[in-house]
């Protein structure tokens, strides 16, 4: 394993070293059991060093973006853009998740956000559903999100500024690397 410093850590990961392993993060976190590596864990492996180790997890690809991590940390360490950092170090050298659903959900949220600046669900399940060709995948999740508010129809109104933003803080990004 590999065991170097991420070149960056005190500025992308912030200071993971404050994490003492409590899991309220992985206990808060929806989608953990779908997760290789939990949260805190991630954070530990990230602390640490392990690169390699901590990259190919597909626990930073599965991350929903959610904040419920966040949310929970007595230390307030931002755990979301601690796990988008390493996704984009890992983009960056060209490794993706080991199941390749996960890279093309991740591929459709990200397209989806960035044209209106929030996430639509019924595009995002369609879209997905469609990339792999299983055009009705999770058909009857519909009626059940749909009853109980979860679903919306139309899509949600695109957030006022938001590609302006986007693309200074992307032309921040590039004038420090």
């Amino acid at each position: 394993m590999e065991t170097t410093l991420l070149e960056t850590e005190t500025t992308t990961f912030g200071n993971t070293a404050l994490c003492f392993q409590c899991a309220k993060c992985s206990s808060g976190c929806p989608i953990s059991e779908e997760m290789d590596v939990l949260p805190h864990q991630v954070i530990h492996l990230a602390s640490l060093g392990l690169t390699k180790r901590v990259l190919s997890t597909d626990t930073i690809w599965i991350c929903a973006n959610c904040y419920a991590c966040a949310v929970k940390c007595p230390n307030d360490i931002d755990i979301t853009g601690i796990m988008n950092s390493l996704k984009q170090k890992a983009i960056e050298r060209g490794m993706e998740p080991s199941r390749p659903e996960i890279y093309k959900f991740h591929q459709v949220f990200a397209q989806d956000v960035y044209r209106r600046g929030k996430a639509h669900e019924l595009w995002i399940m369609g879209e997905y559903n469609m990339r792999l060709r299983k055009p009705f995948k999770n058909v009857m999740l519909a009626p059940k999100m749909f009853l109980k508010n979860k679903l919306k129809i139309r899509p949600p109104k695109q957030v006022r500024g938001f590609k302006g933003w986007l693309k200074k803080l992307l032309s921040k990004k590039s004038d420090t690397s």
